[in-house]
């Protein structure tokens, strides 16, 4: 079908114009716009027919559209109609929906159901269910000549014109009224919703003002100059209104046009009527600069005045649920119940900017510190910083009819739930959800309030007005329709450099970094059309960064980032919002030097644990050395001992043998002379046993020993008693491993006992017992000799050297003798006293007893 149309065609419609120039017609055909004129190809026809316009008026077609609605739209060179099908012999009906002075250039439906309609030299129309309207340059378009259109998802409309450039359109959520809009000032002041439906505005400079039924009436007395600037208005319980002026006084206007003018005495341009306030008693609260008087009968009058709060700014006044009221000032919040005056405390600052109160009671408190505190059931709560809330002045609070709150500050007005603000307030919620309107949302400023009050209002109809630096906002019927869904970060790409040019950018699964690329910079990005300012980015370098990073930007920069493996993630929110969208990630990866990597690191460890090694070895070395010549010294002293030493004792021991055994022949044993021979033979022997004993010791250091039965065994092994005398050894309880030198000098005690016992007691047989318990080891050495006898010296030389060996290891030296009972030798030793021993007297070479 397409080439039998094409061919067709060929000769009828050489080219089709422009943009968009056909359409299907609803019924299976389309409508074409050519150079020839409009045409039309139905589903029985192949042929495409011409469509001649009846409303000749209209010009020749340009362009064709049919919208999402089924409706079929035909711009012409002279305005705009619709065809509308029939039955009949007639196949459409032409209504003429706007004739412009330029020919239609492109037509497009738009989100609400609206005809977009671009003229060549008139301007942007729209065709919508309140008629017909036009924008063009004397309106501030750019530019005249449209081009073309566009709708985008959230439903802003991109014009593109000749030489405008590339404009965004959309009904805001706010809308300024201000001298574009027909009023006279641009200064606004103060804002006011009385209860017949009628807005009142005062200004700084240009009277007062008042709305009704959609009509601007000027409304100032006669008696006030139109230059005093209006500081006040409230309305009464009667509906009376009354107005503040700086140094005028105050005027009360009645229904009918009739108006009333008080001074309270103290006017002068350095004193105002700053607020007003009409209570449910009928009273009048009237606030100055130097303070606040009340009337009670609702109308100033000198014999009916009080005064509160003198020398003080009243920067606000509210009457509270229970009757009483609240006054604002520079110097503090104070309550007013029954004449009586009491200063609320615990407020950030005490300069008051504002009071409101919603409808759960809730007092609502803009402070100069910035942020917002409330007041509830006595007690004063700061709203905190963590909550994500703006720390921005709050110079106005109005609850709306959908429970919402509405905070005018000088960053913009702040729309959040109430019922958070209540779980917030109540330490039931730490995150405050909310959306920030500004100059992006059709504000001509951003910054809220005035000195005058009220700076805020709701009308009839739920409309919020708003007082601005630059005139006065109202909010439009999408203010609460705007899209509170979290924008979503994506990650748009990176450089390998600090060069942000898009051509540069590079994107891919991972982000693989060579070891010379020190630098790295991340773009990322969040669609929102209609006010990108608002949307907040956190990012981190997962494995790099300690914690997200906090930006308005929209890219993140890195430098010499470590060798490793990491993950970089974005995340996107509206300001003021909690961050639970979804994290776009890419994994990062950088490459090290060779002197960065792991194996070069493994080579390092494994030389290091190589010189180590070879450096034990040397030192091992060394000691042996050492050791080997003092075992050589040690063994050559041994030799010599024994080579001259106990041959000395053997021949003087052989000598006075001799002696003795004269003296037995010639029976004189019992003389001095004798005896004295009897104790030299003694001596000598002991000696000769002594010096047994160290030539021993001194050639006894092949095998070096912590466990004390294993030495004492082979000690008691190598001594070699007499058969007629058994020896026994046991141990009791858990062996602990002891440091050589304490075994030596412990060996050796047993071995004297041993010694002393074989050949002094003349025992049958000889016990050893070595016990160790918790906290100490026991060694005993038990005979059944005969003890000692008397005075005598059998023995006498080897105590005070076991008493010696004993204070080396900590320990103490104990004996007991009982004659022909035998004799016990006891050593016990401290582990504790073991520890202070070898701290205070450290082994220079343990294993070789010095």
């Amino acid at each position: 079908m397409h080439d039998s149309t094409g061919a067709g065609m060929g000769g009828i419609l050489p080219k089709l114009i422009g943009r968009k120039r056909y359409n299907e017609d609803g019924v299976g055909g389309m409508f074409f716009v050519t150079s020839k004129g409009l045409f039309h190809l139905d589903k029985e026809n192949n042929t495409p027919q011409p469509y001649r316009l009846r409303t000749i008026a209209m010009g020749e077609p340009v362009a064709v559209y049919r919208d999402d609605q089924g409706r079929i739209w035909v711009g012409t060179t002279n305005g705009v109609m619709r065809l509308v099908p029939r039955s009949n012999s007639v196949p459409y009906a032409e209504i003429v929906v706007g004739r412009m002075k330029s020919p239609v250039t492109v037509l497009l439906g738009g989100k609400q159901g609206e005809l977009w309609i671009g003229t060549r030299h008139d301007g942007l129309w729209r065709v919508g269910f309140d008629g017909l309207s036009s924008w063009t340059s004397r309106q501030g378009l750019p530019d005249d000549n449209i081009r073309s259109l566009l709708v985008d998802e959230e439903g802003n409309l991109w014009v593109g014109m000749l030489t405008g450039g590339l404009s965004r359109w959309r009904k805001a959520a706010f809308a300024p009224f201000g001298e574009p809009e027909g009023f006279p000032s641009t200064y606004a002041a103060g804002v006011f919703s009385d209860s017949r439906g009628d807005l009142w505005f005062g200004t700084w400079g240009k009277g007062l003002f008042r709305m009704h039924d959609g009509r601007l009436i000027p409304s100032s007395p006669p008696p006030m100059p139109i230059s005093t600037p209006i500081r006040a208005i409230t309305e009464d319980k009667i509906g009376r209104i009354w107005v503040g002026t700086w140094f005028d006084g105050i005027y009360r206007y009645d229904d009918g046009g009739r108006f009333k003018h008080y001074l309270l005495g103290t006017e002068s341009p350095g004193n105002a009527v700053s607020a007003l306030l009409a209570d449910r008693h009928a009273g009048l609260w009237v606030g100055t600069y130097n303070g606040l008087f009340y009337f009670s009968k609702g109308e100033p009058s000198e014999s009916d005045r009080s005064l509160f709060l003198e020398a003080k700014l009243i920067t606000c006044i509210l009457e509270d649920e229970d009757g009483s009221v609240l006054v604002g000032t520079n110097a503090g919040l104070f309550r007013i119940r029954q004449n009586a005056v009491t200063q609320i405390a615990d407020l950030p600052h005490p300069h008051i900017l504002s009071l409101a109160r919603d409808k759960d009671g809730y007092v609502w408190v803009g402070t100069k510190a910035g942020g917002l505190a409330v007041l509830h059931q006595g007690h004063v709560t700061v709203i905190p910083e963590a909550s994500g809330l703006p720390k921005a002045y709050v110079n106005t609070a109005i609850e709306d009819k959908d429970g919402h709150m509405w905070l005018g500050t000088s960053r913009g007005v702040v729309r959040v739930l109430l019922n958070d603000l209540h779980t917030l307030a109540d330490g039931r919620q730490l995150r405050l959800p909310f959306v920030l309107f500004g100059r992006d949302d059709g504000m001509r400023s951003s910054e809220c309030g005035s000195p005058s009050m009220p700076a805020s209002t709701i009308t009839r109809d739920g409309t919020l007005w708003f007082v601005t630096t630059k005139g006065f906002a109202h909010t439009t019927d999408v203010a609460e329709q705007v899209d509170q869904t979290p924008p979503k970060a994506e990650l748009v790409g990176w450089t390998l450099s600090d060069d942000i040019k898009p051509e540069h950018v590079m994107t891919g699964a991972v982000v693989d970094l060579g070891a010379e690329q020190s630098e790295l910079t991340f773009f990322f990005n969040a669609t929102d059309l209609a006010n990108p300012s608002r949307i907040e980015f956190r990012y981190r370098l997962v494995g790099y960064d300690a914690d997200w990073t906090v930006t308005s930007a929209r890219w993140a920069r890195y430098r010499r980032i470590s060798p490793g493996k990491y993950s970089f993630e974005v995340q996107a929110r509206n300001s003021g919002e909690a961050w639970e969208t979804v994290i776009a990630s890419v994994p990062v990866k950088q490459q090290g030097h060779f002197y960065q990597t792991w194996y070069f690191y493994t080579a390092m460890l494994l030389a290091a644990i190589a010189l180590g090694a070879q450096f034990f070895r040397q030192r091992v070395q060394l000691v042996k050395g050492q050791i080997g010549i003092v075992i050589e010294e040690r063994n050559r002293i041994a030799r010599e001992c024994h080579d001259t030493l106990m041959a000395g004792f053997a021949a003087i021991s052989w000598q006075l043998e001799a002696t003795a055994k004269l003296f037995r022949d010639s029976n004189s044993g019992e003389t001095a002379a004798a005896k004295s021979c009897e104790l030299a033979r003694s001596m000598v022997s002991h000696c000769q046993a002594e010096a047994r004993r160290i030539i021993w010791d001194l050639r006894d250091s092949d095998e070096i020993t912590t466990i004390l039965s294993q030495a004492l065994s082979r000690t008691l092994a190598a001594g070699h008693p007499s058969d007629s005398i058994a020896v026994s050894f046991r141990v009791e309880g858990d062996e602990v491993p002891l440091a050589p030198a304490y075994v030596h000098h412990l060996v050796c005690i047993g071995q004297e006992a041993v010694s002393n016992a074989v050949r002094h007691a003349a025992p049958s047989h000889i016990a050893v017992c070595l016990r160790y318990d918790v906290d100490s080891l026991n060694l005993i050495i038990r005979d059944d000799g005969c003890g000692f006898r008397g005075a005598s010296k059998v023995g006498h030389f080897g105590i005070p050297v076991m008493e010696e060996r004993a204070r080396k290891v900590g320990g103490v030296l104990r004996m007991q003798s009982f004659h022909d009972e035998g004799t016990e030798v006891s050593v016990s030793v401290s582990f504790n006293a073991m520890r202070s021993v070898t701290r205070e007297q450290p082994q220079v070479v343990p294993w070789i007893g010095i």
